[in-house]
């Protein structure tokens, strides 16, 4: 992260690095966890997704500038949220659940990728140059920032994707109770960034499933992983 590289005492080539290589990774994340929401309700039967251009990878129409600065300083932030019509679905409940499992399932999906690549090109070419130590990096990055922004999202407090998940499975008269708390939304997310921040609660997850996916990753390639 970029914060991490300056308080680290970073040199100037690696603090560059880091704002290149991650607001790359920020841009194909956010892209990716909102294309996932826009599919996945389009096939629970919201066909306005098409209609206002959110089932895309065109990080334009999802990217939010201040939630992208605090992606790039902390590993966690937010993108312009997919509007999904729940009237539309065939199943509601189901339907809302789904899409909003579905922006994280995609951010880790496209992890285990990136990070499956990275070993194929460590085995590949282990004493690469610095076009292989740059590619390495930012292949890095894409891990790194899919994995914790999808931890991030799936925290129970609105308007988080976990939140939604919590609301349909609450009993009806305390559903709106609990998402009334969106109202204070900027508050609870820089809360969250704070403590989150203090607690390397998101990194500990992040590094615990990025673990298991490498363990994965070896039993497929046949070698060994240290």
């Amino acid at each position: 992260m970029i914060l991490n590289a300056i308080l680290s005492g970073g040199s100037p080539i690696e603090i560059l690095q880091a704002i290149v290589f991650g607001a790359i990774a920020v841009l194909f994340s956010i892209s990716v966890h909102e294309w996932a929401h826009a599919f996945v309700a389009y096939l629970m039967g919201d066909k306005s997704q098409k209609e206002y251009g959110r089932m895309t990878l065109n990080p334009l129409k999802h990217l939010n500038p201040m939630g992208m600065i605090l992606f790039l300083l902390f590993g966690f932030g937010w993108a312009n949220p997919v509007m999904m019509d729940s009237r539309s679905f065939k199943k509601p409940k189901l339907g809302i659940i789904l899409t909003a499992l579905a922006g994280a399932f995609g951010n880790f999906l496209s992890g285990f990728i990136w990070l499956f690549i990275r070993v194929l090109l460590i085995v590949a070419v282990p004493d690469g140059g610095v076009f292989f130590t740059n590619l390495d990096m930012l292949l890095q990055f894409l891990v790194l920032y899919n994995l914790s922004f999808g931890f991030f999202n799936l925290i129970p407090l609105p308007p988080l994707d976990g939140s939604k998940v919590v609301a349909e499975l609450l009993p009806y008269k305390y559903k709106y109770k609990y998402l009334s708390i969106e109202r204070y939304s900027m508050y609870i997310f820089l809360g969250l960034i704070i403590v989150l921040n203090r607690f390397n609660f998101i990194s500990t997850l992040t590094m615990s499933l990025m673990s298991f996916f490498l363990n994965i990753i070896a039993a497929i390639l046949g070698i060994s992983i240290i």
